[in-house]
């Protein structure tokens, strides 16, 4: 039975590259949680207000559940939802983190509304899917690693090196924007959730 290697973080912290340079450099499989669920159909609704789908986690689990029985080895799944994967199949967490304004800015190159853009800021700035993580999984297997200034091959091979025993991290959620970020930038993307555009 495979364990779970999990990539996760908020949209735009570079999950996508980093998996994707993870299968190459270290000859893992992946998954992409959500475009899975959609692939097998494990969708509730589409919620056109936040331009998202709802999945049907109990059949995405269960899926999972039966890849990981029929894998030897590592699968890494990418995500920026891990707190539903059960902790059994988990081995490690990694969530990518980047400084809310280089963020912002990488989402606004995706041409998102100002709306999605501040409600995924403002979930980088407290920590959403590291504490989740943390909640779902325990400290120890959580691993925060900050993107904002470093190039995703190195990022992929500093995974690569912890999943591999070589390299040791410091587990747990470390990462405060909260104590970096001026209050006014704060209160920018705080006051701005309720808009549209």
């Amino acid at each position: 039975m495979g364990k779970a290697i999990i990539i996760a973080g908020t949209p735009g912290t570079g999950k996508t590259s980093i998996t994707r340079l993870l299968v190459e450099k270290c000859g893992l499989q992946s998954v992409n949680l959500s475009d899975l669920a959609i692939e097998k159909g494990f969708i509730q609704y589409y919620d056109a207000e936040r331009n998202t789908y709802v999945i049907d986690e109990e059949k995405l689990i269960d899926y999972l559940e039966n890849m990981s029985r029929e894998l030897e080895g590592h699968l890494v799944i990418q995500t920026h939802y891990p707190e539903i994967i059960p902790s059994d199949l988990v081995e490690a967490v990694f969530i990518l983190r980047t400084n809310p304004l280089i963020l912002e800015k990488r989402l606004m190159e995706r041409n998102w509304s100002k709306r999605k853009i501040n409600e995924n800021v403002m979930a980088e700035i407290l920590g959403v899917v590291a504490y989740n993580a943390v909640e779902a999984f325990g400290a120890s297997k959580v691993y925060e690693i900050d993107t904002s200034n470093t190039k995703p091959e190195e990022v992929a091979n500093l995974i690569c090196s912890v999943i591999r025993g070589h390299t040791i991290l410091e587990p747990g959620v470390r990462i405060d924007w909260l104590s970096i970020l001026p209050p006014e930038e704060v209160f920018r993307f705080e006051n701005y959730l309720g808009s549209e555009d």
